[in-house]
């Protein structure tokens, strides 16, 4: 990745930590302090605005990027969608040191960036590629 799109990126993280911040703001302001809250939800649409053409400067200058982080932003609504559905009783996620792998019968060792455990013994996991798999446990090794 570029340092043109890494900048971005880190710009992006930057304002939706921000945005965080002031969503808890926003919750903790009481209900009669209206233009208390006006005042914060213009700030987090202003940064949402900027994220958005963020997200187009990113596209104009590493499309091969921006297609992957909208790759990985679907296959994240889709395990969260799953985490919805199923209860997890084990979560792993790939921290940089700790590694993330799914080990199969077969020899077979995927790597993962997100791996959960449901209570009958099945892994569902997203890949380095993005893609969201599901490992019955008598596949597993």
């Amino acid at each position: 990745m570029g340092n043109t799109a890494q900048d971005i990126l880190r710009k992006i993280n930057y304002i939706e930590a921000d945005i965080n911040i002031q969503k808890q703001i926003l919750f903790s302001i009481p209900s009669a302090e209206k233009q208390e809250m006006e005042k914060v939800i213009k700030v987090i649409a202003g940064q949402k605005e900027e994220i958005n053409a963020l997200r187009q400067e990113m596209k104009a200058a590493a499309p091969e990027e921006y297609e992957r982080i909208l790759i990985f932003e679907e296959s994240a609504q889709k395990f969260k969608a799953l985490a919805a559905e199923k209860q997890f009783k084990e979560i792993s996620t790939f921290d940089g040191t700790t590694p993330c792998t799914i080990s199969l019968k077969d020899g077979t060792k995927m790597d993962c960036l997100v791996k959960a455990q449901d209570d009958a013994g099945d892994w569902t996991a997203m890949t380095l590629d993005g893609s969201i798999q599901t490992f019955p446990a008598d596949t597993l090794a």
